[in-house]
């Protein structure tokens, strides 16, 4: 009987461990996204091609942080304002848990600079 109760207490543990490890993986990729917007808008505020500086840099970013398998459900997009005259990026992330019927973890990060352009 020791024996089932070991493989049993073995397995929620083993369990446990990995939905922790998914949620750690989840705060990790928020804060890359909001690293990678940060960065894109920061890039694109100072660049006459402000919308491909920004996603090139974002995509950058998120290349430098993230693995291929976490890059899946990534997609970043950037655009420009004209009043102000600002720079604006959204990332979009959907991420797998790594156990099956959890739910996707799906968020959405904004950020937007103002343009900096010479007179």
């Amino acid at each position: 009987m020791a024996g089932v109760a070991f493989v049993v207490a073995a397995a929620f543990a083993f369990v446990l461990f990995v939905t922790l490890a998914d949620l750690v993986m989840v705060q990790f990729t928020r804060n890359a996204a909001r690293a990678a917007v940060d960065e894109g808008v920061r890039a694109g505020s100072r660049s006459d091609t402000p919308v491909a500086t920004c996603e090139t840099r974002a995509r950058a970013v998120l290349d430098g942080l993230l693995g291929p398998g976490a890059r899946g459900g990534v997609t970043v997009s950037c655009a420009t304002a004209t009043a102000p005259d600002a720079v604006r990026a959204t990332v979009r992330v959907a991420v797998t848990p790594w156990l099956p019927g959890l739910p996707t973890w799906s968020f959405t990060i904004g950020g937007a600079g103002v343009r900096e352009v010479l007179p």
